[in-house]
């Protein structure tokens, strides 16, 4: 079931290793379909692939491999991926606006901002403390805790911790901490290292918390879609400041529900690690939400695979179906995707180099993103308002570099799987 992946809620979600391989072929370009707007805008899927509700994000079926080996760029045949320098800073915005927002107007981070090697007084032995989030005061928010409630019980650490080797896109449950519906206009949401994504739903009620059984799906309702990220670090939105047009912004929290997630982890390094992800949900009166986001999906596969050694533009090309401006882009990809690029008609909007940092970019009239730049393979967005209407054309383009001896095909494994995915978030028209 590795290779299946089911469509569920969606809401905004992201991440991304510059991947510069050669090779002596040319690529070969693969375009999946063009979907015309009202068509639900989804290609052909591969088999197992369905859809839900407009606005829906795909939770990956469960499953768990340990890392291959003997593949090019896998673990065990190179060290655990080094990390790039960040790229150029964008800009905008002011001071943030809550206490564990960053100066920089930047969604999506792989390192904190801060240099605190322990901001929670963790002390949990393991790397990656530098990554707790202190909780909202009182009143202001609150705090949802995947992962261990005492780091001084072993049988607790045990319960997440991951092996040398491992890799594991599994479901877990945690309950959110408010008994009472609560809005919200912004979310700070931290994992550990060894964290490739986390996509959330809400459920109904309080199941046992913790990974399900088997790696199952979480079995209660699904009533609402929850902020998630393929980055280790996401704000969203960016220094919790809306830009004007996006004041009024918000959601809904439910009272006496959970998070079902579905995390993938992989630990490329040579000691354990823990499975650890903090959300940090500030509260706002119902009376300021005045404007409710849609989602952005573009599924673009590789459906029919690649072959070992081959290098194809995997591309995707679907029609908005009505009118609005585009309020966040992101590309969801895995280790062989060398570039995930997103062009509005003629228009280059998003440029992704790195699939271990894979950018989360705003778009609205107070963030400078850096200029996309595709001769120095850099990241790059277009800047300001992005206006969509009725017949523009959204084309998502993966360039993928397949250096392994298997066939990639359309699966959840970073090094022997792929994929190529638009998500964002829009407002007045979803796109997908």
């Amino acid at each position: 079931m590795n290779g299946l992946i089911r469509i569920t809620v969606l809401m905004m979600f992201a991440g991304g290793l510059h991947a510069c391989s050669t090779s002596e072929r040319e690529p070969t370009a693969i375009d999946t379909s063009i979907a015309q707007p009202g068509s639900g805008g989804a290609a052909t899927p591969a088999p197992g692939v369905g859809t839900t509700s407009p606005g829906a994000q795909p939770a990956a079926t469960a499953g768990s491999s340990a890392a291959p080996s003997g593949v090019a760029g896998a673990p065990g045949a190179v060290p655990e991926p080094p990390k790039m320098e960040p790229t150029a800073p964008t800009a905008g915005g002011e001071e943030p606006r809550f206490p564990d927002a960053c100066a920089e107007r930047r969604a999506s981070w792989h390192a904190p901002c801060s240099d605190d090697p322990d901001p929670c007084g963790l002390n949990s032995g393991y790397p990656g403390d530098e990554y707790c989030l202190l909780p909202p005061p009182e009143g202001k928010g609150v705090q949802i805790h995947f992962g261990p409630k005492d780091y001084d019980d072993p049988a607790e650490i045990e319960k997440f911790v991951l092996e040398p080797g491992e890799e594991f896109n599994s479901y877990g449950i945690v309950h959110i901490p408010t008994t009472e519906e609560h809005w919200y206009n912004y979310v700070k949401l931290s994992m550990r290292p060894g964290s490739h994504h986390v996509i959330n739903q809400v459920i109904q009620g309080r199941p046992a918390e913790g990974f399900t059984t088997g790696g199952e799906t979480c079995d209660a309702a699904t009533i609402g879609g929850f902020t998630g990220t393929q980055t280790l670090i996401l704000e969203s939105p960016p220094q919790g400041i809306p830009a004007p047009e996006n004041e009024g912004l918000g959601r809904s929290l439910p009272g006496n529900a959970s998070l079902c997630q579905n995390y993938h982890r992989y630990n490329f390094s040579d000691q354990p690690q823990l499975s650890e992800i903090w959300y940090n949900v500030w509260f706002v009166d119902e009376a300021d939400v005045t404007q409710r986001a849609s989602g952005v999906m573009v599924l673009a596969g590789p459906y029919a695979g690649i072959a070992p050694g081959a290098r194809e533009i995997v591309t995707r090309t679907t029609m908005v179906g009505g009118e609005g401006r585009i309020v966040s882009l992101f590309g969801h990809r895995h280790a062989a995707t060398e570039r995930f690029a997103v062009w509005l008609n003629e228009d280059l909007i998003y440029d992704s180099w790195d699939w271990v940092e894979s950018r989360v970019f705003n778009y609205d009239s107070i963030t400078e993103n850096p200029t996309p730049d595709p001769a120095a393979m850099i990241d790059g967005a277009a800047s300001g308002i992005i206006e969509v209407k009725n017949g523009d054309a959204i084309k998502v383009e993966c360039h993928v570099n397949n250096t392994t001896d298997q066939t990639l095909r359309f699966r959840n494994e970073l090094y022997t799987g792929e994929m190529c995915i638009l998500f964002g978030s829009s407002v007045g028209t979803g796109i997908n």
